[in-house]
C-alpha cells in the first residue's frame, strides 16, 4: 500500500510540474502578445495623429524662409554700407 501511495504521489507531482511548466510558457506567450499589441497601438496612435494634423505647406514654408533670408541679407548689407539703402 505504501508503494502505491508513493507511486501515486510521484505521478501527481510530475503532472503538477508539467502543468506549471505549461502555465509558465503560456504566461510568456501572453506577455509577448501584449507587447506586440502595445506596439501596434502605439503605431496606430502615431498614424492617427499624422492624419488629424494639418499637412505642412512645404513650398510656402520654403518660400517664406527664402524671403526671411533675403531680408536678413539686405539688412546686413545695409548695415555694412550705411549711406546706401538696400
Amino acid at each position: 500500500m505504501i508503494y502505491e501511495d508513493q507511486f501515486t504521489l510521484s505521478l501527481l507531482t510530475a503532472c503538477v510540474m508539467q502543468q506549471n511548466q505549461l502555465l509558465t510558457q503560456q504566461i510568456a506567450v501572453q506577455r509577448d502578445l501584449m507587447d506586440r499589441v502595445d506596439t501596434v497601438g502605439d503605431r496606430l496612435w502615431r498614424m492617427e495623429r499624422r492624419i488629424t494634423t494639418p499637412p505642412v505647406d512645404q513650398a510656402g514654408a520654403s518660400k517664406r524662409a527664402a524671403q526671411k533670408r533675403n531680408q536678413a541679407r539686405a539688412q546686413a548689407h545695409a548695415r555694412k554700407r550705411p549711406g546706401k539703402k538696400a
